[in-house]
This record gives structure tokens, sequence and C-alpha cells, in this order.
């Protein structure tokens, strides 16, 4: 691994280094934007719409299993 140098570089150096790095960036299209965009709002509403029926089915499951035991059966006075 070669090892960076430790140099300070001044504002105006480093401003420059920023702006060099920004030409680097390959920026996605307005058409790529809203596409990416469309598909996340369609997961966020797949994954709502999962994890509603998870917790229904965890609340359903959870209160049925702390009313074992408790009906109207023989010895409850009912």
């Amino acid at each position: 691994m070669a090892e960076k140098s430790k140099q300070k570089v001044g504002p105006v150096k480093y401003l420059e280094q920023v702006q060099q790095e920004g030409r680097k960036v390959v920026w996605p299209t307005p058409r790529e934007t809203v596409t990416t965009s469309i598909m996340v709002l369609i997961m966020m509403v797949i994954f709502g719409i999962f994890f509603f029926f998870v917790d229904w089915f965890a609340a359903n499951g959870t209160q049925f299993l702390l009313n074992i035991g408790i009906g109207d059966g023989p010895g409850t006075g009912g």
C-alpha cells in the first residue's frame, strides 16, 4: 500500500481539487433520476404493505398466545 502524503493543502488548491473531482462524476440524466425515484416510491409502498401484514400477524399471534387458557370453559365462573 502506498502511503498518502500528509501535506497541508491551501484553500485555493483544495477547491481546485474539488472541482477536478467534480468533473469526474458521471451525473444521472433527468430520466434516470425520475425512473429511480419512482422505483423507490414503489418499493416503499410494497415494503409498507409487507410490514403492515407482518405487524398485524405478530400482534394477533401474540394476542392469541396470551389469551390461551382464558375463556368461558369449565371453572371460569361464566
